[in-house]
């Protein structure tokens, strides 16, 4: 039987994505500095990287406070009373913007790498520790008074929006972008990609380990219980549950209003 290798061909005009390609060392320089600064201006890049290098692992409470500060001229905005645990991770820094007393905790990386990525944290948002925001060609929108606990990821290939008052749990996953893999013949990574949005309403629970995958909008009030994935819209004020995640009840039909 013939390997897989030697099914696959490289199809005409495709490049391989890399992250250190095959050039000079000072192409790779600026290559990086593009990466991580958004642009090829090595005036940004070091002063972005002395003011991390200076705050980002300073320290106790007073740290996370003076880190709010300092970032204020490098990230697109930042607003009062925001407290950044050490060793938070900013990759292009100008598109993110957090709002009000936003807490980021220690290792979380927030990264707006593609042309139009874009990040925004409203007022009074909690994101804990090891959290992992990607935008890709899409946004990150997160409403006021999300909580968003360790180990969350988001990657937002497409747009991500989540409404006030909802909550994901630890180890939660959303992907609003997809490979396409259509041509067997043709390596994976060289066929591209597509986004969809994903909405999760407002007061929404996301339980713990749970995958919300491209395309899917989960209604206002709705439940989705621990390890579900998450392939198609849930209704509002539904409970959802099991691989794939199927309605399996509704809450009360009293809803308060948020």
């Amino acid at each position: 039987m013939a390997k897989i290798t030697d099914r696959i061909k490289k199809p005409e005009g495709a490049e391989v994505r890399r992250l250190i390609s095959k050039g000079r060392l000072t192409d790779n320089f600026w290559k990086y500095v593009e990466r991580v600064s958004g642009e090829r201006s090595l005036r940004k890049f070091l002063w972005q990287g002395l003011i991390f290098t200076l705050f980002s692992s300073f320290p106790t409470v007073v740290g996370s406070a003076l880190r709010g500060g300092a970032y204020k001229g490098i990230l697109g905005s930042v607003g009062q009373n925001c407290l950044i645990e050490k060793n938070v991770r900013f990759i292009v820094p100008q598109r993110i913007f957090l709002g009000d007393r936003v807490f980021i905790g220690e290792n979380s990386s927030l990264s707006t790498m593609a042309p139009h990525g874009r990040i925004e944290i409203k007022d009074d948002v909690q994101i804990f520790r090891g959290s992992i925001f990607r935008a890709g060609q899409g946004r990150i929108l997160i409403h006021e008074s999300v909580f968003i606990t360790e180990n969350v990821v988001l990657y937002g290939h497409g747009d991500i929006e989540i409404g006030k008052y909802s909550g994901l749990g630890a180890g939660a996953k959303i992907f609003s972008g997809e490979h396409i893999f259509e041509d067997p013949s043709v390596p994976i990574m060289t066929q591209g990609g597509r986004g969809n949005k994903v909405t999760i309403g407002s007061d929404v629970h996301v339980y713990a380990s749970a995958v919300v995958l491209s395309g899917v909008t989960i209604g206002d009030g709705a439940i989705v219980g621990a390890g579900a994935v998450v392939t198609k819209d849930v209704p509002s004020y539904s409970i959802a549950v099991g691989v794939p995640a199927k309605v399996t009840g509704k809450r009360s039909e009293t809803k308060s209003e948020k």
